[in-house]
């Protein structure tokens, strides 16, 4: 089915929702235990890991389901903004992907706080609960890459067809820059995937997620997007 009129006829609804979408997100980051907790520890030992798991499996749970429906927000926020751009080409495929791509790293980054806090509740499971607490803490760094490739072609997408405030597209190509050469970088300092520049992440995420949905909040459209969401008039 065709919905091309209605995305044109709707573009203002369209970024709306994804500024609701974006509003929700951060709230949902900002939660008490979106930002923390035993899991980005890095001097728990591993007697502390099995406790902690063994005694905390329901949130386990809970967290794990939390931070896939924060990424499903995200997936929803993303197409929107490509379809409020209405620009069609390979940068569309290429957001559209990369976005599809990070909702489906985090909702298996789920399944393995669900494994996490199902290896709690059995017996004589310490070393399988220990390597689960590694695979759910080092996937937390999977998805930066290709949410990267989506916040650039998105910037790309709004710079080309205007509809987003020049200084949110180069604060989109900052944030986006940054993910993707920040794991490259982590690598090259400590072998590792996480350290210093996971929390200069998560900041620039949330400031350019927030600042965008505001925007999209207070005025929808920019511009030549603007102009270009006014029917053609018909031919006599």
């Amino acid at each position: 089915m065709d919905t091309r009129g209605w995305e044109e006829r709707h573009r203002m609804l369209m970024a709306r929702v994804a500024g609701i979408g974006g509003v929700l997100f951060v709230a949902l980051s900002l939660a008490p235990g979106g930002l923390g907790g035993p899991i980005f520890d890095n001097n728990i030992s591993t007697p502390q890991i099995v406790d902690w798991v063994k005694n905390n499996s329901a949130g386990i749970s809970a967290d794990g389901f939390v931070g896939a429906v924060g990424a499903s927000i995200v997936f929803l926020m993303f197409v929107l903004l490509v379809r409020v751009t209405a620009v069609r080409g390979v940068l569309t495929v290429v957001a559209l992907s990369a976005t599809a791509a990070f909702m489906a790293i985090d909702w298996v980054h789920a399944g393995v706080y669900y494994a996490m806090a199902d290896a709690g509740q059995r017996g004589q499971a310490d070393a399988g609960i220990v390597a689960l607490f590694s695979l759910a803490k080092m996937m937390t760094f999977a998805d930066g890459f290709v949410i990267g490739i989506a916040v650039v072609a998105i910037s790309l997408l709004a710079m080309l067809s205007r509809a987003l405030p020049r200084p949110l597209v180069w604060l989109g190509f900052v944030m986006g820059g940054y993910h993707l050469v920040e794991t490259p970088i982590q690598l090259a300092i400590n072998h590792r995937a996480n350290g210093v520049t996971g929390p200069l992440d998560v900041l620039i995420s949330l400031i350019w997620v927030g600042a965008v949905a505001l925007v999209l909040l207070i005025k929808p459209t920019w511009g030549g997007q603007a102009r270009a969401s006014v029917p053609a008039p018909a031919a006599s």
